[in-house]
């Protein structure tokens, strides 16, 4: 049973890879492409990589611990088989980073690594419900969704930012604060249904310009204490916060361009690899955000 429902999902998986447009051998390739990169950044930041390296893993597993899915495998499989698959999930999820913090001889990360998949395997959380107040507005609904998909990983990121405050270590406060940035730039990856555009009364370039004030705002929600926290302490450090408060004013709306490029389906693989490029070399963002800009007005008149 349990080795019938790991075929099934990789199967899933297989259908997804070609569903946007990337044949699987290729996929396999940048996989392990972007493995080795994470391998070769370690070396160029050793700081703050594996820090990055440890978050990515545990929102991943975190999202793996969601309520209905488990209650659907519970409901499904036997006890003994439900915990079978989510050590199997857990593990797949962690092995690739694993194997880099190994290579690069980090056996405490390591272990903690493994510790944390074994822990996930055992958890469920579940989602904020409706009783529960956010700070968001309806519109648009993908801070909503995200917030109560990485609450987690977002108090983490505080607690760890908090931990930079007190050991004086402004470099560790700015890395949390461009983590919360990147968590909600990953909030843009699905779109919504197609009648969420047609109840709209706007332009194009209104219905995006629109989009662009209320997700820097809501972003800025998440960030900007962290960064007002660290003028107070750090004020010689006035031009770093403003270099990362820069990046969160350019990079989410080019997220959100490349949502309504790609509508309506989901984000692919030449939108993603855009936004790749945008992480590796930031200042291409000047170039390439007018380009995409236009090629999403031009979309949406499509569908508004």
């Amino acid at each position: 049973m349990v080795s019938n429902y790991l075929k099934l999902q990789y199967k899933l998986l297989v259908r997804h890879i070609k569903a946007t447009g990337l044949p699987v051998p290729i996929a396999y390739l940048l996989l392990f492409g972007l493995c080795y990169l994470s391998y070769y950044a370690l070396f160029q930041y050793p700081n703050f990589g594996y820090y990055a390296l440890i978050l990515g893993n545990f929102q991943l597993l975190f999202l793996l611990t969601e309520k209905n899915r488990n209650d659907f495998l519970k409901n499904t499989f036997s006890r003994r088989d439900f915990y079978k698959i989510r050590l199997w999930e857990n593990a797949l999820v962690v092995i690739p980073s694993f194997v880099i913090l190994l290579l690069h001889s980090h056996w405490p990360y390591a272990l903690f690594l493994i510790v944390l998949a074994v822990l996930f395997s055992f958890l469920t959380f579940k989602a904020f419900g409706k009783s529960i107040p956010t700070p968001f507005a309806k519109k648009p609904f993908e801070f909503i969704i995200g917030f109560r998909r990485s609450y987690l990983l977002l108090i983490v990121l505080y607690l760890l930012a908090g931990i930079g405050f007190y050991a004086a270590n402004p470099n560790l406060v700015l890395f949390c604060v461009a983590c919360i940035g990147i968590t909600c730039v990953l909030f843009y990856q699905l779109p919504e249904p197609i009648f969420y555009l047609w109840n709209q009364n706007n332009t194009p370039s209104g219905f995006l310009m629109r989009k662009f004030r209320r997700g820097i705002l809501q972003c800025l929600l998440f960030a900007f204490p962290l960064l007002l926290i660290y003028v107070f302490f750090f004020p010689a450090a006035l031009f770093n916060a403003c270099i990362v408060l820069g990046g969160i004013f350019f990079l989410l709306p080019f997220a959100i361009t490349l949502k309504y490029v790609a509508y309506p389906r989901e984000i692919n693989f030449p939108e993603g690899f855009a936004l790749i490029l945008c992480f590796s070399f930031y200042p291409l963002i000047l170039a390439l955000l007018p380009f995409y800009y236009i090629k999403a007005i031009n979309n949406l008149k499509n569908h508004l």
